[in-house]
Order: C-alpha cells, then sequence, then structure tokens
C-alpha cells in the first residue's frame, strides 16, 4: 500500500544496479522517493538515469560531502515539493524494505501520539531478524534506544524544530547524534513492532590468527568488520559526541567507548588489514581529542 504521507530520502554512493530493487520496493510503498548522489567517485549518471525513470527524484552533490549533507539535501527537496509529507523516511542504498513496512512505522507514530508520547522518531523492531534495542515501555508504547539511520521515519514538524543532520560529523554517529538531539528536546524513539529492515550492518571476515582459519566445531569463526577508513569517523565521532552529550548521558558515553574499544581490539586480533585498521582508529581519536570534524583532511 503506497502512503502519501511519506517522503524516502536515499544518499547514493558508487551505486550500482542492485539499488534500483530497493528503490522499486520504496516507490511501492511511499509518494515520493528523492535520492541523492554523494559525489561518487565513479560515474553515475546511468544508475541514476534508470531512477529518474522509475520515478524518484535525483539530486547529485558536486562532491563526497557525508550522508549527513546527502541526507539534508534530499530532505530540503522533499519539503520544498508541492506535496508537503508529514513524515521523511531516511534510507541507505542498500537497505530493502519488506511489503508494509512505511504503513507499519506511521501506524507506530500515530499510536503513539495518540497515547501521549511525543515522538521524535520510529524504528523497526528488528534488523536482519535481530531485535532493535528497547528503552522500556510507556501508556503501552515501546519506546526505543538508539536507532541506525536507514529506515528511520522523521516527523516533519521535529525536523522543522531541531534542524537537519549534523553534516560536518561526515559519516558515522550521524544517527546517534540526531538520536540524543531528540532526547534532550523531550522527544521518544518508538518502535513500530511490525516492522522489519534488511540491511547490511558490515561485513563478515572470516577470523585468523597467524595465518591459521579459526574454527568452532567445525563452524568457521567470523567477525564482523567495516571498511579500514570508516575506523577514523568511528573512533573521531565518539569523542565529538561525548565532548557534545556525554554530560546528559554518562552512561551512554561509557557504554560508547566500551563497546568501540572492545570491538576495535578483537577485530585487530582476528581480522585481516590491522595496520590500516589501527592507524585510521589512531588518526580518528588524535583529531577528536583536538575537536576536528567534517571530512578527513589526508596529506
Amino acid at each position: 500500500m503506497t502512503s502519501n504521507a511519506t517522503t524516502a530520502v536515499v544518499s547514493l554512493f558508487n551505486a550500482d544496479e542492485h539499488v534500483l530493487s530497493n528503490a522499486a520496493a520504496l516507490l511501492a510503498q511511499v509518494g515520493h522517493v528523492v535520492v541523492v548522489d554523494d559525489g561518487s567517485s565513479r560515474d553515475p549518471a546511468p544508475v541514476l538515469r534508470q531512477l529518474q525513470d522509475l520515478g524518484c527524484t535525483v539530486e547529485r552533490l558536486a562532491e563526497n560531502s557525508g550522508i549527513a549533507s546527502a541526507l539534508n539535501a534530499g530532505i530540503a527537496v522533499a519539503l520544498s515539493s508541492g506535496n508537503r509529507p508529514a513524515f521523511i523516511l531516511t534510507m541507505d542504498q542498500d537497505s530493502l524494505l519488506e511489503g508494509g513496512y512505511v504503513s507499519a512505522l506511521e501506524e507506530a507514530a500515530r499510536a503513539a501520539e495518540q497515547a501521549g508520547v511525543r515522538v521524535g522518531m520510529v524504528a523497526p523492531a528488528s534488523i536482519r531478524g535481530l531485535p532493535t534495542r528497547r528503552a522500556g515501555i510507556v501508556n503501552g508504547v515501546q519506546l526505543g534506544g538508539e536507532p541506525i539511520q536507514s529506515g528511520l521515519l522523521l516527523p516533519v514538524p521535529v525536523i522543522e524544530e531541531l534542524g537537519p543532520f549534523q553534516s560536518d560529523l561526515f559519516i558515522d554517529g550521524v544517527d546517534t547524534e540526531y538520536f540524543l538531539r531528540t532526547q534532550a528536546a523531550g522527544f521518544k524513539t518508538v518502535i513500530a513492532p511490525q516492522a522489519a529492515l534488511g540491511h547490511s550492518l558490515g561485513t563478515m571476515t572470516q577470523a585468523r590468527i597467524f595465518g591459521t582459519d579459526l574454527a568452532l566445531r567445525g563452524r568457521p569463526i567470523k567477525v564482523r568488520t567495516a571498511a579500514s577508513w570508516r575506523y577514523y569517523y568511528l573512533f573521531r565521532n565518539r569523542i565529538l559526541l561525548a565532548a557534545k552529550y556525554g554530560r546528559q548521558h554518562p552512561w551512554w558515553a561509557v557504554k560508547g567507548f566500551l563497546a568501540d574499544y572492545r570491538h576495535l581490539a578483537i577485530v585487530t586480533l582476528l581480522a585481516p588489514r590491522r595496520l590500516e585498521r589501527l592507524s585510521s582508529a589512531v588518526a580518528g581519536v588524535v583529531d577528536g581529542l583536538a575537536g576536528r570534524a567534517g571530512r578527513r583532511s589526508v596529506s
């Protein structure tokens, strides 16, 4: 069922034709889809033409500016259109919606408002079969913890009150910052119990020590990693966000640091490209402590 109440905004970077099926699934559920190419290093024109032919509105950024800037550009287009939506759905290019996903999020938002909950964002109940973070129940409404950006439903009045995503984070932590901002303003994250998102959460890599593949009871042991360059933003932005929000949310800050450094220790021990990953993380820590933001400057 198509909902004209929601416009989807999708950030693209070096997208291939796999994005076409994801866009088609979106167009079957929302009234308008805005795709924003974030300064792809490969020529995006062929894919963008096909997306336009499907019915998407296409925007192109002149240079790679980060996911926050791409989403902000798409939201600006969505809100300036003649058919102004009630909600914005933010999406990554590799996320695939199941049938009824958008209507489930909209229903959860409206039910929460009727129950007296100020809705800042609505997240799915699970991502690739894994339950999303929970934060208790209020008036029969399941609240959520820190969500991921993809598949997130944002009421337009909340965007207008709180402003755009923080573009100088570039990538990683953009969703966290907006979550903390909504919390500070008294809004809540609501879980849509009937919604499930198909989304890639990093890459699973064979665990290996000293050139030997690890296995448990005959089954390969794998660890989840991100691209090595992402560790710069993961560790830098964690520090920047802790400096901004740590006093109001000290336990969140502590848990975040512990999770990040635990993950870094595991992937350093078990995954390839250790030195690249460590170098990126260390550079991120240095720049985070110095208060540097924006796109990483590599000489």
